[in-house]
């Protein structure tokens, strides 16, 4: 046995390596034992596998995502029509910078490990937020006073050509400070979903009127799903907050006169089709005709595009390449499709536009 896979055999979660012709590269005796039922052997193609369960089919599918999903959970069926759960991040392998693979580690999270898990991540995030509001109110204390000061300046210099511009400069720097911290508090704090059935149609079309209305210089060009009315389980003010993060991100992306296209349809999987054998094939058997599991909205903009190392950072916290931006936005955006059991993939190639692509359920488990 060699080093590497001496290490990897030593983990206490599953893992699993996979080409990206779908070929197995390594799974460790802990994944196996974790898949009871859905044993897989190194040399194996997944691709012919990824209709057996969601585990296998995200793993399939995600070899052809450009930006993978991270914290992701799926059910498998288990022994006596009991369901096993399975919690599990995904990373990219790759070889002198070039995407090779998919590298899974996962875990059995159903019982007590998936009840430690949550309970876990619930306490590392009530820390982060208790961190982020103290942080915020040192800050706002010393802001507060330096606006008043600046009110008063400002009140006694309107006649100074010289340093009334100074003091309205340093008046727009408290707003932004402001702002930066409402919106780091906002991304802190866990999204509280209030699930109701909503027509997307509608939503779309009431953040596309907001943004030609903030950006007049932009053509927006909508186009409609073919099913007609598409109805979905989401919590209407975050998933407006969402695609308007990523509309206004794509106006300010291509400037005066760009054109962004939004087009909203419905799909069975995070992607649709992979190519097996040569031949364009669904994932899943059966009729996708009456099984639309997700809504898929795509955001298509003739902006400059983006650069393989912007891209890997786009969805970090805080990271921008715009001179005024907070670098919230998108990590909000990705945040709230996240909470709602969705993806956000991207395309992008410099000098071609960009082209953000959101997938959501269509039903969502924690509506009564």
């Amino acid at each position: 046995m060699t080093i590497e896979k001496s290490i990897l055999s030593s983990f206490r979660a599953g893992i699993l390596a996979v080409r990206m012709d779908g070929v197995v590269l390594h799974i460790n005796s802990i994944g196996n034992k974790i898949l009871e039922g859905f044993t897989l052997r190194e040399g194996e193609n997944l691709h012919l596998r990824a209709g057996e369960n969601s585990f296998f089919r995200l793993l399939s599918e995600a070899l052809t995502m450009n930006y993978l999903p991270t914290r992701l959970e799926v059910d498998l069926p288990g022994k006596e029509g009991e369901r096993q759960f399975l919690g599990f991040t995904l990373a990219e392998l790759k070889d002198g910078g070039k995407k090779t693979g998919v590298c899974a580690f996962f875990k059995d999270l159903t019982h007590v490990e998936m009840a430690e898990e949550s309970e876990n991540l619930k306490h590392r995030l009530l820390l982060l937020g208790q961190m982020a509001a103290g942080l915020a109110h040192e800050i706002r204390n010393p802001i507060a006073s330096i606006g008043v000061h600046c009110a008063i300046l400002r009140s006694h210099m309107a006649k100074n050509e010289k340093l009334e511009p100074s003091v309205r400069m340093i008046a727009s720097e408290i707003e932004r400070v402001e702002y930066i911290i409402r919106e780091c508090l906002n991304f802190v704090r866990p999204a509280e979903l209030g699930i109701r059935p909503l027509e997307i149609h509608g939503l779309l079309e009431g953040v596309i009127k907001r943004a030609q209305s903030l950006h007049p210089g932009m053509q927006y060009q909508f186009i409609k799903s073919k099913v007609g009315d598409l109805v979905a389980e989401v919590d209407r003010g975050l998933m407006e907050q969402a695609i308007t993060n990523i509309l206004f991100n794509a106006a300010e992306a291509c400037g005066e006169g760009g054109r962004v296209v939004i087009s909203v349809g419905t799909t069975r999987h995070y992607s649709e089709s992979t190519k097996i054998s040569r031949q364009v094939e669904t994932l899943l058997p059966g009729n996708p005709g009456d099984e639309r599991d997700y809504v898929r909205i795509s955001i298509l903009d003739n902006g400059p595009g983006m650069s393989s190392e912007i891209q890997d950072r786009i969805f970090a916290p805080f990271f921008t390449t715009k001179k005024t931006g907070t670098g919230i936005g998108l990590p909000m955006a990705q945040k709230i499709i996240h909470t709602h059991g969705g993806v956000i993939d991207l395309r992008s190639n410099p000098g071609k536009g960009t082209e953000f692509i959101i997938k959501i359920p269509m039903r969502q488990k924690s509506v009564g």
